[in-house]
């Protein structure tokens, strides 16, 4: 298994428009997300694209909590790792 660099992307005071954006950022590349991805050392996904349309609609409309500062922040890590990759 290759080594994988940690990302940190946890806020405890995420503002809604973050949150927004974070959302307007996966919706625009939706088609354009790899099948599977190894998100961090612990945590893989083999449907990517579904797994971010859960996040997505598990935030769209809420407002901004610590109870979701976790979805979000796993979002974070996602879109880092595709920037990462070469998606803009």
């Amino acid at each position: 298994m290759e080594q994988i660099e940690p990302i940190y992307t946890f806020k405890n005071n995420v503002s809604q428009q973050e949150l927004e954006e974070l959302i307007e950022w996966f919706e625009a590349r939706m088609d354009k997300l790899p099948e599977t991805m190894q998100i961090d050392k612990a945590t893989y996904t083999g449907n990517l694209p579904a797994t971010v349309k859960s996040y997505l609609n598990t935030l769209k409309g809420r407002k901004v909590s610590v109870t979701f500062c976790g979805y979000i922040a796993h979002l974070g890590v996602i879109r880092k790792r595709l920037q990462l990759g070469g998606m803009e």
